[in-house]
This record gives structure tokens, sequence and C-alpha cells, in this order.
């Protein structure tokens, strides 16, 4: 069902080239904005990009977005501090200015938005299709390509083990884990899991392409093609254009 819901989303119907056009105009977007409040309607579009979009389900949007202020939050807090120390210590009223916590804010809120934007682009994206737009349109090597493919590929499959390694350790135990020293344990055997998974399908992809002659040629030809359509190339222009007109607002 949720894949369904996945493949349904505008953004799996665009071409590769035309969405990382769009990605990386986002990107230059977040790192040029310190307002707090610019940064904040970006994360919302961003948002309403990954659900109606990419077709991501609520619950794993939030749990993406839960899962990187597990990273965020720390950052606030350190910023903060360190904005707090550079104007001159915590002599007033409250423990951080207001803009020790502005610029604060400005900093995770581009850290989330960097990661919303690239997860929207991975989930909307088939990794073969990927191969064969850059490799034909922007004539990058394509054992460099397909190195980012075989990225796209198993980051997901591994993310799946890890949760099926999760719940296959609370159903042998029983119960939830307690106290620091069981979160642990538990923790480094998904850790084991997912790398003995990742050295098992890296070995398989490896035992593959030598089979396969794979980087024998300089060149090399694609049974499939991915072109690039007129709503591509709106895409990209409305990107650079929007982007040239919000860089200098």
């Amino acid at each position: 069902m949720e894949l369904a819901k996945k493949t349904n989303g505008a953004l799996h119907h665009l071409d590769p080239l035309s969405k990382l056009v769009a990605l990386a105009c986002l990107a230059a977007l977040a790192m040029h904005w310190d307002d707090p409040r610019r940064q904040a309607v970006l994360l919302l579009a961003l948002i309403a990009a990954a659900r109606f979009g990419a077709g991501m389900s609520w619950r794993r949007l939030l749990r993406r977005i839960a899962w990187i202020l597990g990273f965020g939050l720390p950052l606030f807090a350190v910023t903060a501090l360190a904005m707090q120390l550079r104007e001159g210590g915590f002599g007033g009223s409250l423990p951080v200015s207001a803009a020790a916590f502005s610029d604060a804010a400005a900093v995770t809120l581009r850290m989330v938005n960097l990661f919303l934007s690239s997860l929207a682009y991975i989930e909307s994206t088939d990794p073969k299709d990927f191969v064969v737009m850059m490799t034909t349109r922007l004539k990058l090597p394509y054992r460099f390509v397909f190195g980012i493919s075989m990225a796209l590929t198993f980051l997901p499959l591994l993310a799946e083990e890890g949760r099926q390694a999760a719940a296959a350790r609370k159903l042998r135990m029983g119960r939830h884990p307690r106290g620091i020293v069981e979160r642990l344990e538990q923790r480094r055997g998904q850790l084991v899991t997912v790398f003995a998974g990742a050295i098992r399908r890296v070995e398989q992809t490896a035992g593959a392409m030598d089979a396969k002659g794979f980087g024998a040629y300089r060149e090399r030809t694609f049974l499939r093609e991915v072109p690039l359509e007129a709503v591509g190339v709106c895409t990209m222009l409305l990107s650079l254009i929007l982007t040239a007109g919000l860089w200098m607002a």
C-alpha cells in the first residue's frame, strides 16, 4: 500500500536531471538564508513536496524528520551557546539572547531542509534513471555515477534490514530493553547486523559486476532511455529564475 502511494507522486514523473537542478537551487537558498522565518517557510514547502510530490506517507515522513531532529537539537543547543559566548557571555536576564536563538534556529532549520530535500529526491528518483541521465546528458563517467546509484539503492535496503533486526531482537527478548546497558547492546547488535548485510551485498554486487565485465570499456551503452521532456526543461528554468529572485529579495 505504501509503495503504491510513493509511486503516485508528481515528482516521480520528472527526470532526475531537472530534479537535481531544483535540488541544487533549494540547497543554495538554504545555505544563503540566515533568517529562521524563511528557513521555516522553506521547511513547510519541502514537507509538502515530500508528502504530495514524492508520495511519502505522513508516518514515514515524520519518522525521518524526528530522526534528523535527533542531530538538530544538540546542534541548536551548541550553536546558541556559542553565539551567546561570542556576544559577551550570559550576563543578561535570559540565558540566551534573541539573536543567539535566531542564529541557532536558522542553522538547525538549514540542516533539516538540506536533509529533507535530499530525501525527497531519493524517494522520487529511480537509481537506473539517475545513471542513464547523468551519463548521457552530463557526460559524467559511468563508473562514478554507478557508485552514487549504488548508494541510493543500498541505503533504503540497509535501513530496512536494521528495522527487521530490531523487530527480531524485540521478539526474542519478549520485552523492551531496560536500562542503558541493554539499549546499547541492542544498538550494537543492530549495527553488526547491518554491517554484515552491507558486506554481503557488496560481495554479491562485486561478483555480478565482474561477471558482466563492468568497467572494461571507456564508454557504455544503455538499453533504456530517459528523455529530457519539456516539463523538465521548464522545471529547471523556473527553479533558476525563482532562486535568482529569492536570492536578491
